[in-house]
């Protein structure tokens, strides 16, 4: 209905007649009919609105309008949705170009060398560029003839848009770019790439298209860019926030589309749907229906309005669990208009089980949401969700279809031909069992997150929201309508907290997002912003929880080793000491080089020592999953629970890893983290539990300019321990809050209002792909492969170097259907994430082969040693982790 009564074009219109333009060729299948401009416009227009319907759009575009149309006439509505569906439209209507019809579709409507080198001159035979001057130059005469009556103010907004939409068209096949200098090109002082088309285009010797409009000259390309800059200044932020959303929405559903055109004609893959939840019920039923879910809608049902003035000092774990479980869904029915939710909850306390809960009563509650997103910073949280995901639903394959993994480890979904089991190793390729098309869509499927749950990180969230590449924007159009579940949002840098929640504050606005931040130390951001945005918090009396002993006293923070002269020795020594209580004992450090030494050091005392029977393993993030999964089995094993055992980690324990251990030893660094780190302890709360701090690696240098990492902030200050103690980080978070509001308002380049102001509203990519980026890049990163032979705990054995061999056979192969080939990659590429390390080399490193700029070493097993990296060799022969 949004688009009922607008003026949509036939491209047939534009185009002379006497020529056949043709818009793809299957180059593989000589007998297929060539599809003609039409034929794939139409294709393309019907992906569009398919998008548009099952993604519930039309309240998205009118929050659009609302937010720069309120008070202005309703022609600029009407003119606003005539342009957005007419960008489809003419989206491809520049392959009317004679160059691209006869090198790309062999169609040699023009034999005049004269005319073709005019083409090759200006524009070879490209056509994004055509399209986007051609509406450039419908539109302006459009807006002026047709929508007269519009006020000055009203045309500059419409030609914003119009501008907007034409580089839009002009970026659909590349990189989004940078708005602000595709409007450069309209600048009187360059040589405009845009004026000369149009002369190209308009050329009557040519005649190709009917022409509409009396053509674009500089003086009106100076009209357009002064309308632009005029409906750009002063903009606030909200406005920013909403034309970078409209921006991103509208590229990505129109890449999309283009995409499903394209797959129809070229691999016969008609997209039915988008990956949405058409029904909550049928994954919300199996949901309850788990014992524990079971357990506490019974303990709902006798104790909880009981409970409202009752202690809970001494109450089994699972009557917090439950309370937290219920009081967080209470919360939330009752501000059910909300979009964005904190939920603040102790380490141990259900929080991932509670946040599944919340994200499917949210369905419940608004029938307009269709995706779900849980997203993690780290893969171990990721594969830990993946796991609690397949305990619930992997009896019933109907709703385990639905979740997919999408980040760098995980191979592309792939669905059986019965739809009754997910295969997505090796073994489902090799059976034969499906179809080019079949690759095709689930290629699709992962590009554009065309699944109804999906699990991922922030890293890939963020790329996804901010990113300035083609492949990042994909799957934009599948935010609107979302739930969206953020874990520790606090683990990333500080120094753009104010631009993430002021970002999520107007994304959720838009496009109807509803936001559960969650973690045990949750950062309320909305007191970073200088409006009243309202935000619920979950779980109203905290300390009812954090101070609870079961909590609270669970752990005892010692800080013996902070308060006294420390180095190696003494903690060694301390060491020593707890191992012969014959306890689990946890040791983390937050440099590899320091707990790889740590290990080696408790490795030789067990060999020349007394305490040869003890269990030492080491744990970073230089192992494979199947490492990490034999440790984590060693950690809970009959022998670790009678002769106790030694884990020397690094930061990589602190979350996603499931483990209860008795005796704590870690290197201080931010307050979150000493925090996460006590939840690995007396997890269960079946004992007493110690973690004794100590001092011993620069934390500056890993946190960067993290103001966390400031000793003010850190156990080195008793204040400082005190809220560790007491839970109470409000306090903790509001002095870091001091800091940061400072540097917003700094007149430099950190400066926040500038930022929304000219970057954001100009419409800066890679700006602001920068400057929201969460982990910076390394350029001293190179990718080493090392070959070595892993034996899985199911008998299975992965050979590196045979891995490698099917990685080089694979790219080799030009003859594979390419989504086939895309979908065998991402499993080998799975694979091989078993093999591969980051290090920083100051040099190029000795190798045996090298693909891209993957170094590989076939005699990777020289730089082992009892199954671990032997660190020194390593370093000395090739570079230094990281």
């Amino acid at each position: 209905m949004y688009f009922k009564d607008c003026n949509e074009l036939n491209i047939d219109q534009f185009l002379n007649k006497k020529y056949k333009f043709y818009a793809h060729i299957d180059e593989n299948n000589s007998k297929k009919e060539k599809e003609t401009l039409k034929e794939h416009t139409d294709r393309t227009q019907y992906y569009f609105e398919l998008i548009f319907k099952n993604k519930k759009l039309e309240d998205a575009f009118l929050k659009i309008e609302n937010t720069f149309f309120d008070g202005y006439s309703e022609n600029l509505s009407k003119i606003f949705r005539e342009m957005l569906i007419n960008t489809v439209i003419l989206h491809d209507i520049g392959k009317l170009n004679p160059l691209f019809q006869s090198q790309k579709m062999k169609n040699k409507i023009i034999k005049d060398k004269t005319t073709l080198d005019k083409y090759q001159k200006v524009i070879t035979s490209k056509h994004s560029l055509i399209s986007s001057t051609i509406y450039l130059d419908y539109y302006y005469n459009y807006i002026k003839t047709e929508y007269k009556d519009l006020t000055k103010e009203e045309k500059q907004i419409a030609r914003l848009f119009m501008a907007l939409n034409s580089h839009i068209i002009s970026r659909h096949h590349s990189d989004l770019g940078d708005f602000e200098s595709y409007m450069s090109n309209l600048d009187k002082k360059r040589d405009s790439k845009i004026l000369a088309i149009n002369k190209l285009i308009r050329d009557e010797d040519i005649d190709l298209f009917n022409k509409y409009g009396v053509g674009l000259n500089q003086k009106k390309l100076d009209t357009i860019k002064k309308s632009v800059d005029s409906a750009l200044k002063n903009i606030p932020k909200e406005k920013a926030i909403c034309l970078f959303i409209y921006q991103r929405l509208v590229y990505s559903m129109l890449v999309a589309s283009d995409y499903y055109a394209t797959s129809e004609y070229i691999n016969d893959v008609k997209i039915a749907s988008v990956g949405q939840i058409d029904d909550i019920k049928e994954i919300y039923d199996v949901f309850k229906n788990t014992d524990i879910n079971k357990k506490i809608e019974k303990y709902k049902n006798i104790n909880f309005n009981q409970n409202e003035e009752k202690s809970f000092e001494n109450v089994d774990i699972n009557v917090l669990r439950s309370e937290i479980f219920i009081e967080s869904e209470k919360s939330l029915v009752g501000n059910n208009n909300e979009n964005i939710y904190y939920f603040e909850a102790p380490t141990g306390s259900g929080k991932t089980n509670s946040s599944l809960n919340l994200s499917y009563k949210l369905f419940e509650l608004n029938k307009n949401l269709n995706k779900i997103f849980y997203v993690y910073p780290f893969n171990t949280l990721v594969e830990q969700t993946t796991k609690s995901l397949d305990n619930t639903f992997g009896n019933n394959k109907k709703v385990y279809e639905k979740i997919a993994v999408i980040n760098s480890i995980t191979p592309i979904k792939q669905k059986s031909k019965d739809k009754t089991k997910d295969q997505s190793d090796d073994k489902a390729g090799n059976q034969d069992e499906y179809e080019d098309s079949d690759y095709q869509k689930f290629l699709l499927d992962r590009q554009f997150l065309n699944y109804p749950i999906v699990l991922t990180t922030h890293v890939s969230l963020f790329d996804t929201m901010f990113g300035d590449r083609r492949e990042s924007c994909f799957g934009f159009y599948q935010l609107p309508n979302s739930v969206i579940v953020l874990d520790e949002i606090q683990s990333y840098k500080n120094s753009i907290w104010t631009e993430i929640i002021t970002f999520l504050n107007g994304f959720a606005k838009i496009l109807n997002i509803k936001v559960i931040i969650m973690s045990a130390t949750l950062p309320d951001l909305n007191k970073l912003l200088d409006c009243d945005e309202k935000t619920t918090t979950l779980i109203k009396n905290r300390d009812k929880y954090f101070l609870n002993p079961l909590f609270k006293d669970r752990v005892e923070a010692r800080y013996d080793l902070l308060d006294q002269e420390f180095d190696e020795d003494v903690l060694f020594d301390h060491v020593l000491e707890s191992m012969k209580l014959k306890k689990k004992i946890l040791i983390e450090f937050i440099t590899k080089k320091s707990a790889y030494a740590f290990y080696q050091r408790l490795k030789e005392e067990m060999e020349f020592g007394d305490n040869d029977n003890a269990l030492i393993e080491l744990m970073t993030g230089d192992d494979s999953i199947y490492e990490r999964n034999r440790i984590l089995g060693m950690i809970k094993s009959e022998k670790a629970e009678q002769d106790g055992i030694i884990l020397v980690a690094t930061q990589v324990i602190e979350a996603g890893v499931d483990i209860d251990m008795d005796i704590g030893y870690k290197d201080i660094s931010i307050l979150e983290n000493e925090e996460q780190f006590m939840g690995r302890i007396n997890r269960s709360c079946k004992r007493h539990g110690i973690v004794y701090f100590f001092n011993l690696d620069n934390h500056n240098k890993i946190y960067g300019d993290d103001y966390r990492h400031n000793n003010e902030f850190t156990l080195l200050k008793s204040e400082n321990r005190e809220i560790l103690q007491n839970k109470n980080f409000t306090d903790y978070y509001k002095r870091i809050f001091e800091l940061l509001k400072r540097r917003n308002n700094e007149l430099n380049e950190n400066n926040i209002d500038d930022f929304f102001a000219k970057t954001v509203a100009n419409l800066k990519s890679t700006e602001i792909k920068n400057r929201m980026q969460l982990i910076d890049d390394d350029d001293w990163s190179t990718t080493i492969y090392l070959c070595t032979t892993i034996h899985l705990e199911d008998g299975t054995i992965i050979d590196g170097k045979e891995v490698w061999d099917n990685y080089k056979e694979l790219l080799k192969n030009n003859e594979m259907d390419y989504a086939k080939k895309q979908v065998k990659l991402s499993q080998i590429k799975s694979k091989m994430n078993y093999f591969i390390y980051q290090v920083r080399c100051s040099e190029r490193p000795c190798y045996n082969d090298i693909i891209g700029e993957i170094y590989c070493i076939f005699d990777g097993e020289e730089y082992f040693k009892e199954g671990k990296l032997d660190r020194e060799k390593f370093e000395n022969n090739i570079g230094e982790f990281f």
